[in-house]
Order: C-alpha cells, then sequence, then structure tokens
C-alpha cells in the first residue's frame, strides 16, 4: 500500500467514526437529560444498601456481639449496667478503618444494629470519621423511672425481711422468757 492511498484511508476511517460518534449524541440530544444534579437529588439507593450505620439505642443490651464480630475492631461500646438498666457512655464506629461488611449487624441479638442508606461522607479532618452512634448519653428516662421503682421495691423488701426478722427475734425471746420463768417456778 503506498502512502497516499494510506493516507486516503486513515481520512475516511476518521470520517466514519465521526460520523458514529455524532449519531450517538444526536440519538441522545432531543432526549431529555438523565443527569442527576448530585446535592439537590439523588438517585434512588437499593434496599440492601451498606451505608453508614445505626444504631436503635432502646434495644440495645450492651452485649459486644457486633464489637466482636467487626474483624478489624472499629466498634467501641462503653456503658455502664445498673441492675437491668444501662446507663450509655459511648457507642462509636471508626470510619476509617470500617469496611463495611455487615458482620457487625448478624450477630446482634436484639437486632438493633443496621446498615443505613446515607453514603455522604466528605470531611476535611479525618476526626470527623470516628461517629457516635449514641441519640442520648446516660439513661433514658424511662429506665430512670424503672430503677428508681425497683429500689424502692427492694427497700420495701429489706424493711419487710427486717420487720420479719425482728418478729422472730422477739418470738424467739419471748418463748426463752417463758422457758426461763417455767424453770424458775418449778425451782421453786
Amino acid at each position: 500500500m503506498t502512502a497516499v492511498t494510506h493516507y486516503f484511508k486513515n481520512v475516511v476511517d476518521s470520517v466514519k467514526t465521526t460520523l458514529i460518534g455524532l449519531g450517538i449524541t444526536g440519538k441522545y440530544l432531543l432526549q431529555k437529560p438523565i443527569t442527576v444534579q448530585y446535592p439537590d437529588e439523588r438517585l434512588p439507593i437499593p434496599n440492601r444498601y451498606r451505608g453508614i450505620h445505626y444504631l436503635e439505642q432502646e434495644k440495645c443490651i450492651d452485649c459486644l456481639a457486633c464489637a466482636r464480630a467487626c474483624p478489624i475492631d472499629c466498634i467501641e461500646m462503653d456503658a455502664v449496667r445498673h441492675g437491668k438498666e444501662l446507663e450509655w457512655i459511648s457507642f462509636t464506629l471508626d470510619y476509617q478503618k470500617c469496611m463495611f461488611c455487615e458482620l457487625c449487624v448478624y450477630p446482634c441479638p436484639k437486632d438493633c444494629i443496621h446498615m443505613g442508606t446515607e453514603f455522604a461522607f466528605v470531611s476535611y479532618d479525618r476526626s470527623e470519621f470516628v461517629h457516635d452512634l449514641l441519640s442520648y448519653r446516660g439513661m433514658a428516662r424511662d429506665a430512670k423511672v424503672r430503677m428508681v421503682e425497683a429500689e424502692k421495691k427492694k427497700k420495701a423488701k429489706e424493711e419487710a425481711k427486717k420487720a420479719k426478722e425482728g418478729a422472730q427475734a422477739a418470738v424467739v425471746a419471748e418463748a426463752a422468757d417463758d422457758e426461763g420463768e417455767e424453770a424458775s417456778s418449778e425451782d421453786a
């Protein structure tokens, strides 16, 4: 093939590929645009999407099953038990480490930790990637009420037990006095 034919073949191929590209562009030119203006509009998210976690704190029993199941130890939980009630201190998840594997969700016996659909995770500071999932700290109001009621019941039981023990001691002392009187009357 000569240089001139090679040149004209390249020109024809260039025109062909340009027309193919313009054909595709022309096909979409008159259609409604499919671009999503991201901050204002969002595409629908699938149901099984693994986004930022959320916690149903009222259900959580601080069993640490999610923290133990996490393969990279990015979950840290801290709570104090008051009988059956929990006083929450922290429940943090470090998203610098998290690989969104969803392994923390399945072992939870109360089904209280879930993968959410939120995905916007932009920050200038790495410290913002450590999220505290608690909606409140300390104890819930109804938990405080239940704890106070349980303490009142416990005090009432203790007082009843002391009163019963005191009554039993009085009966034993009275019986001992009776026996002592009988013994002294028999001696006389």
